[in-house]
Parts: C-alpha cells; sequence; structure tokens
C-alpha cells in the first residue's frame, strides 16, 4: 500500500489552505497566472508552502491548479505546460525539505474550463489529454498523489481520474465543487457523485470529497449528502474516503479585491463535525490562510486525542450530532397556514399613492403608519407555487410589500421583475424590484425601467449586484456600464422625461427609487461618502441590510449628520445557534454581536422563538430612527414572519390611536 494510503488509514490528515489566496495577498496581480510563478517567482511560492507547513498541514498541494494547456493558453503559455507543471512540484518538494516535515506532495489539477458536448464543443480525447500532460509533468517533479480537485463536471471528474490512473499507481483524490444551493456550476448534486463511481468502477479515485463552492456550512450539508448517498454503494471499507476542504465562507468585493469573511475560530469549529461525519482529509481552499490551518491543527489534534476510540459510532447516532449545522436553503414553508387573502381599507387606500410619497408622508410625521415589507427569493425555475402562497400569506398578514431578489449572490432564478409581475397581478400585493446594474447595459436597465412603468411596478431598488465571480457563472460577463449610484440617476432622469442621452420618452415615469445601506461596513468612511453620493443623485428612501444591534443603525445615522430619507430597517430573524454563528462569519455584509450570538446558543431548541423576539425588541428599540422594515424570512419560516407581521401592524395601530 502507498505510504499516504497508509498513513490515510490510520488518521486523519490536514490539508493546506488558499494557495491563491496567499499569492494574491502577496502581491500577485489577480489577472496574472498563479502558475507561472513556479518560473518567475519560486521563493514566493515556495514560502507559501513552507508557512502552511509550519501551520500543520501535512498534505500541501503543487501551484498547478491551473497548469492545463487550456488555462495556459489564456496567458499565452500552453507552450509551458510541462516545465510549469515540474516546477510546481519541485517548488512544493523543496518547501518540505526546508521544513524537515514528512507531508504529502499533491499535484494539483483543476478541471480545463471547456465544456463537453453538447454544452461545449471539445471533445473527450481532447480534454482527457491534456490532464495527461499536466499529470504526467507533475508526476516527472516529484508528486506523492493527485489532488483532483473543483470540479463541476461529473464526466470531466471521469476524465481525470481515469487519466491519473493511465498515468501512475499514485493515490487519487476527486473533488467537486458545490454552491450554498448544494449543486455544481453544471447542476450536479452530490448524490449523483454515485453515478461517477459507479462509472468509474476499479478505476475511481481513493478519496472523493469536495472542495471550494461554498462556505463550512453549505458544505457540510452536501458532504451529508454525498456521504449518505455513497453508503448505498457498499464499497469495501478503506477502498474509498472522504475530504472535505471548504471556503472561508462567501467572498464579499472590497476594493475590487475579493474578502472572505470566516474567521479561523469558525472553520475550526467544523473539523469535529466533518470527521464525524466520514471525512479523514480536511483543509481549507479559496480564503483559508496559514492562521486558518493552525486553527484546524488545533481542532484535528483535540479530536483524535479525545475521540478516535469512538470512531466507529453507531450510523445514526453521529447523524443526530451532527444534524442541524445549519443550511440557508432548505425551504420549510406550511401551506396550511395560509388564509384567504383579504385586502384592508388601508391596504387599498395606500396604492393610490407612490412608495415614495408614503414613506415621506411617515418621515415627516403626516400619517401615523410603519411601513413592512418582506424579502422573498424568485424561484430557481419557472414553478411560482411557492413564493405565489408565500405572498399571499403576507399580504394577509398586513404586508405592505414583497420585495423580490435580482438573482441574488449571483445566482440564477427567475427574473425580479417577472416574479414581480406576477404577484402584482395573481394577489394584488405591492412589490419592490431589486434592480442591478450586474445583468445590463444602458440600453437594457433603461427598456426594463420604462417596462416596469409600463406593467405597473413602481418600486425600484437601486443595485449594483455581486459580481458573477461570487456566484455559480464565475465565468459569466458582468456589464457594469454605471453602478447603483449611476442607476439611481437614469432613474430620476426618466422620472423627469429623458433618458439618460437627453432624449425624450414621452410621458415622465413615476418610479420610486430605493437604495441599499450597510450599517456595519468594514470600510465605513467609503459607505457613508457613497450613501450621501445615492441620497444626492435622488434615492427616494433607504433599505438597510440586517441589523442586530441598535447602535450600529443609530452611529452610522449620526455618523450621516441625520438621514434625510426614510429608511426601512433590515430585519432577518434568527433560528439557531448555527444559523447565527453562519450568518456571521460565512454571510458577507451581516456582523452579529457576540452577546447576541451566546443568547442564542443558551437557547437550544428554542431559538427560532428567541430570534423571533429579538427582531420584534430589536425593532421597538429603533422605531424612532425608522420609518417601517423589510423582513427577511429564515429557512422559509412565513408563517412565523406572517405572525411577526401581524404584531407590528397592531402594535402600530394601538399606539397610533392613543
Amino acid at each position: 500500500m502507498h505510504p499516504f494510503l497508509e498513513t490515510l488509514a490510520k488518521r486523519p490528515l490536514l490539508a493546506d489552505g488558499g494557495i491563491g489566496t496567499l499569492l494574491y495577498s502577496r502581491g500577485t496581480s489577480g489577472e496574472a497566472s498563479f502558475e507561472h510563478l513556479n518560473l518567475t517567482r519560486q521563493e514566493t511560492v515556495q514560502q507559501v508552502h513552507v508557512d502552511y507547513i509550519n501551520a500543520g498541514a501535512e498534505i500541501i498541494e503543487t501551484n498547478s491548479f491551473s497548469g492545463n494547456r487550456f488555462k495556459l493558453a489564456n496567458h499565452g503559455l500552453d507552450a509551458e505546460v510541462w516545465k510549469i507543471n515540474v516546477w510546481s512540484a519541485k517548488v512544493a518538494r523543496n518547501a518540505r525539505e526546508i521544513t524537515g516535515q514528512p507531508v504529502f506532495v499533491a499535484g494539483s489539477v483543476g478541471p480545463t474550463g471547456k465544456l463537453l458536448p453538447p454544452l461545449g464543443d471539445t471533445d473527450r480525447d481532447s480534454i482527457c489529454d491534456a490532464f495527461k500532460e499536466q499529470m504526467e509533468a507533475l508526476l516527472a517533479g516529484g508528486v506523492d498523489l493527485f489532488l483532483i480537485e473543483t470540479m463541476s463536471s461529473l464526466e470531466e471528474t471521469a476524465l481525470a481520474v481515469k487519466a491519473a490512473r493511465n498515468v501512475s499507481k499514485l493515490p487519487v483524490i476527486a473533488q467537486l465543487s458545490f454552491s450554498v444551493e448544494g449543486h455544481t456550476l453544471l447542476g450536479a448534486v452530490p448524490e449523483d457523485i454515485v453515478k461517477l463511481l459507479q462509472e468509474l468502477g476499479d478505476d475511481m479515485p481513493d478519496v472523493i470529497g469536495i472542495n471550494c463552492g461554498a462556505g463550512p456550512g453549505p458544505v457540510f450539508d452536501s458532504f451529508l449528502r454525498l456521504t449518505t448517498a455513497i453508503k448505498s454503494l457498499k464499497i469495501a471499507p478503506n477502498r474509498l474516503t472522504f475530504s472535505c476542504l471548504p471556503n472561508a465562507g462567501q467572498p464579499s468585493l472590497m476594493g475590487g479585491r475579493p474578502m472572505f469573511m470566516s474567521k479561523p475560530k469558525y472553520c475550526a469549529s467544523y473539523i469535529e463535525p466533518y470527521l464525524r461525519a466520514g471525512a479523514r482529509i480536511v483543509g481549507g481552499c479559496c480564503g483559508t490562510t496559514p492562521e486558518h490551518i493552525k486553527a484546524m491543527r488545533q481542532a484535528l489534534d483535540q479530536y483524535i486525542a479525545q475521540n478516535e476510540e469512538h470512531s466507529s459510532k453507531d450510523e445514526s447516532k453521529e447523524t443526530a450530532e451532527t444534524k442541524g449545522v445549519g443550511s440557508l436553503v432548505t425551504v420549510l414553508y406550511n401551506p396550511e397556514a395560509i388564509e384567504n387573502t383579504v385586502e384592508t381599507a388601508s391596504q387599498k387606500e395606500n396604492a393610490k399613492i407612490s412608495l415614495a410619497e408614503r414613506l415621506r408622508r411617515i418621515k415627516q410625521k403626516t400619517e401615523q403608519d410603519f411601513y413592512i415589507s418582506v424579502e422573498l427569493d424568485p424561484p430557481k425555475g419557472a414553478g411560482t407555487k411557492k413564493i405565489t402562497q408565500a405572498a399571499e400569506l403576507l399580504y394577509a398578514a398586513g404586508a405592505d410589500a414583497i420585495n423580490v431578489g435580482d438573482s441574488p449572490m449571483a445566482r440564477v432564478r427567475m427574473s425580479s421583475l417577472a416574479t414581480c409581475q406576477l404577484l402584482s397581478q395573481r394577489i394584488g400585493v405591492d412589490t419592490i424590484i431589486h434592480f442591478t446594474t450586474r445583468d445590463r447595459n444602458l440600453m437594457g436597465m433603461q427598456a426594463d425601467l420604462i417596462g416596469c412603468q409600463a406593467l405597473g411596478l413602481h418600486n425600484i431598488l437601486a443595485l449594483t449586484g455581486d459580481p458573477p465571480a461570487l456566484g455559480n457563472y464565475a465565468h459569466a460577463t458582468a456589464v457594469y456600464d454605471v453602478d447603483s449610484i449611476g442607476l439611481i440617476k437614469i432613474i430620476k432622469q426618466l422620472n423627469q422625461g429623458q433618458d439618460i442621452a437627453g432624449n425624450t420618452i414621452g410621458a415622465p415615469l413615476s418610479l420610486s427609487i430605493g437604495c441599499a445601506l450597510n450599517p456595519t461596513a468594514q470600510n465605513r468612511a467609503l459607505e457613508l461618502e457613497r450613501i450621501k453620493r445615492k441620497i444626492e443623485a435622488g434615492a427616494d428612501f433607504i433599505m438597510t441590510q440586517p441589523i442586530y444591534r441598535k447602535s450600529d443603525l443609530a452611529d452610522f445615522i449620526e455618523d450621516m449628520g441625520g438621514c434625510p430619507v426614510p429608511l426601512l430597517v433590515g430585519i432577518m430573524p434568527l433560528h439557531s445557534s448555527k444559523h447565527a454563528e453562519y450568518l456571521h462569519n460565512e454571510v458577507p455584509g451581516i456582523t452579529i454581536p457576540k452577546h447576541i450570538r451566546e443568547e442564542m446558543a443558551r437557547a437550544g431548541d428554542d431559538g427560532a422563538r428567541v430570534g423571533l423576539e429579538q427582531a420584534e425588541a430589536l425593532l421597538a428599540e429603533v422605531t424612532e430612527l425608522i420609518e417601517g422594515t423589510y423582513l427577511v424570512p429564515s429557512f422559509g419560516r412565513y408563517d412565523d414572519m406572517a405572525a411577526l407581521v401581524t404584531r407590528l401592524k397592531r402594535s402600530r395601530t394601538i399606539a397610533s390611536s392613543n
């Protein structure tokens, strides 16, 4: 048996973190070929390996992820495939020699970036040859095993594994990448890996697993699905083991630079759940650093010391212990909770005035009201039953509007415009369209905005939009002719009867313009500057990112010198301690104070009720600062959200009557 497999059979191993993350942080341009550094900046690459070894990594991967001929051709380096990959292995081996640690060098092999028919026109033989070419070079450089990673296509993964088996008898790790929603870029789900293993038969890899795609929480969900499905194959013990290497949460862009949110301690907290669920290799991917790996090392050592004698626990008990680590994509909806939709007199009256005017009256105290919108994600497909039922329930409870995301987190969903039109037609509920500049050029933006007016959709939340690189179509082209500030200016001009070029459009539009605000933004000065520019450009109202502490909002408003336009505060009730930790550590733009997370931890199984109470209490605290709220349901708990809407409306009615 190969020494790597012998060691893996004895104990779990820790892999390194994000190589590209460190190279980028140390001055490498995001447009450059990181693999070319194996020839031009060997000491820099070597130091990355050394830092991960010193942090406790037992497996280091070569700097060769995009080292195939197709990817290198993008940089004019396709003639350098052999040299780049040989030296990627040599540099990693040199790092091992320098540290004197008995680590394993894994030859990193990523996807080719090409699509097989019918989606693309690159044939199987060409892709297989590209993998063989790269792997032969890595073998010549002296790697101990092959690490096939971040794959989206089951077919391409199979080709890569077969190429590795053809080239040598070295151990093979194969890892696919699943999104927050639990699927690859090409639509495969964790259960589909069973098909991959069945196709490979005796050629199956020695380790199968997940890397990249999402942070620790969602990756854990996908990992459980993967291991559960594979158990049905009844593969011989020790023939196949599992790996799990998540990103450090979901990235956000700051100054054009991707920033990953999950701290080392949080990532390390998932080591034990991964291991109990069956992982034998753990580590990190994008966004993880030597600090993350050091924290994981401590967690792994603790697990080995305290729990390895219990590694054969009953499967059902393992599942119970790991249950509830949380996924934000699980939809729990109770259609029986729906009541008959009854349009109230106040809803009918309010429909006669614009949202901008209504919020202005609330701010000026000429109207005693409190505006409530509830955010719903548009459907992934063409089915609209669930979102329609949810909107009916919330509207009947007293919600003033439903606001709908525009392919949030750069993940493909039904058009927000189409979704809002359907809800408006079928229910009569007012809607707020999240409208991004990511997917539309100047012509498309104006065409859609004019279309909104014609369809009777008058409320727009102007957003720049998450870059495609953060979503499930990383290679999609973003437009960004303007940002959200430019979009506000365009809408303002359309409201004056002219397009952005100054051409008349006939009658002016009557669109109410909302803008976004993150009171807990890391770059506070930039956020202050941008919100002032948004207001100057013509924003009628503000909608904030979810907050969990009054001071976060109050301090920001004070720094603004007061808020000159109506403000709707974002509220996302927490569901559990795991939910709180996930949001705080993995979701960009959301910060949850320590005392709130501690309160959720104490709540245990009563977390959903406590989370709603926290949300209601926070709204009571900030009431003098706001004109309303937009609520974000957690885990599709629309019945709970409807009850909260009813209570808020009732309490405001009582207060105004007094």
